[in-house]
């Protein structure tokens, strides 16, 4: 075999062995070195690439420095060497699809072909000062983002500080011996649970603890319910405050009157107690709630649930006493899981449900003393099931319009 030289080339022709080489497929000598290095080169491009993507520590051990506090020239030489490990993977990617040339020797290259390699020089040249540029504004952009952040965090801590002061001076105001005070306490305390979002469920929390304590004090009761009212928007439309819950739990309660709002949250009226004329619900809607009341007391009073509106959610009258009370549900429509009356104590009371769109209703280990339970409906063609069992009727017989094929009586 015998070789020719073609501008630097080395291409080997068939001697006369018969023994032939294709040409195009020679290699020089090393160059599986080179493919492994500009692969293994690439390979480390990739991972840093991908570690800093993922945010995946490179060691095993935290670090004591923030980002803010990294030299400069740290960033620079890191940047560099990624650009240099993506040249050298580039050129040796290039260098491995055209076989591996061998380069001319310089005196093979004319002027023309000199200038266009100054050329490229020159390029690379102003690629690395490229890339120390982006690392440099990369670094302030860095800086910028982190002060910005920092700037917010303060902010927010200012806010906060603020708020905490503001629900102080409101605490303080609410619980004065001045009648007049706790009236401004009470304002106070509403227009921070406007404003603090994140902590209106404390500061409503805070107002129907005044109902407990001040119950005696009618103005302040009333300005507080005319807040809440304010506040829970129409029966059409939810207000600011009606996907909270509300929990009026041992609250006593003189001619309530939540009528024609919207509750989203939980409405607890465990243990409290209503009196006066009427307590009024009358086209109250409770979208996805539960209305509970256990061991609630209803006395002298009409319980007014006239086309209120329950979608979802339960109804829970558990060991409840009516005595001498009126539970008005005419109109009212419940699609609720549960409408239940158990353990409940009906004295001369009685339950009026007539063209009410319900699905069931179950009364359960009751005591009726000369009461009665009317769920007829005119306005539709059937009556809701309602299922009787172990109740204790004392006098007035047995509840009115109930269906006997689907009821259950003891």
């Amino acid at each position: 075999m015998r070789r020719t030289k073609a501008r630097g080339l080395d291409i080997r022709e068939p001697s006369h062995t018969g023994l032939f080489v294709p040409c195009g497929t020679i290699m020089c000598v090393g160059s599986f070195t080179w493919q492994y290095a500009a692969a293994g080169a690439l390979a480390v491009v990739w991972l840093l690439l991908l570690v800093r993507r993922l945010g995946l520590p490179f060691r095993r051990r935290q670090r004591t420095r923030r980002e803010g506090q990294v030299p400069v020239w740290m960033s620079i030489v890191g940047w560099l060497l990624i650009a240099v490990l993506v040249a050298a993977a580039a050129g040796g990617g290039l260098l491995w699809l055209l076989g591996w040339p061998r380069l001319p020797k310089q005196a093979a290259f004319n002027t023309t072909e000199m200038l266009d390699l100054l050329k490229i020089g020159l390029a690379v040249v102003a690629g690395f000062g490229g890339v120390v540029a982006l690392a440099v504004n990369y670094r302030k952009q860095r800086v910028t983002e982190a002060a910005h952040a920092h700037a917010l965090n303060q902010e927010e801590r200012e806010r906060t500080k603020l708020f905490n002061e503001r629900f102080k001076v409101a605490a303080e105001l609410l619980n004065s011996d001045q009648v007049g005070l706790r009236i401004a306490g009470v304002s106070a305390m509403a227009g921070l649970a406007d404003d603090w979002e994140p902590q209106r469920q404390t500061c409503v929390d805070a107002l129907i603890d005044q109902l407990r304590l001040h119950e005696d004090d009618a103005e302040t009761t009333n300005k507080i319910f005319r807040a809440l009212r304010d506040r829970l928007g129409t029966h059409r439309a939810a207000g600011p405050w009606s996907e909270l819950n509300f929990d009026f739990t041992s609250v006593r309660f003189v001619d309530a009157d939540f009528s024609e709002r919207t509750f989203a949250g939980a409405v607890i009226f465990d243990g409290a107690e209503f009196t006066g004329e009427n307590t009024s619900f009358e086209r109250t809607a409770f979208r996805d709630t539960v209305l509970s009341c256990h061991g609630t007391t209803f006395t002298s009073t009409e319980v007014n649930f006239q086309d209120a509106y329950f979608n979802y959610g339960a109804i829970e009258f558990v060991g409840c006493t009516f005595d001498h009370a009126t539970l008005n549900m005419r109109g009212m429509t419940a699609h609720v899981r549960g409408f239940d009356f158990y353990r409940c104590t009906f004295n001369n009371s009685n339950v009026v449900g007539r063209d009410t769109d319900l699905t069931s209703i179950r009364v359960e280990l009751c005591t009726l003393v000369d009461s009665t339970i009317d769920v007829r409906r005119y306005a539709f063609p059937t009556i809701p099931y309602v299922r009787l069992k172990n109740n204790t009727i004392v006098s007035g017989g047995e509840p009115e319009g109930l269906p006997t094929t689907s009821s259950e009586s003891q």
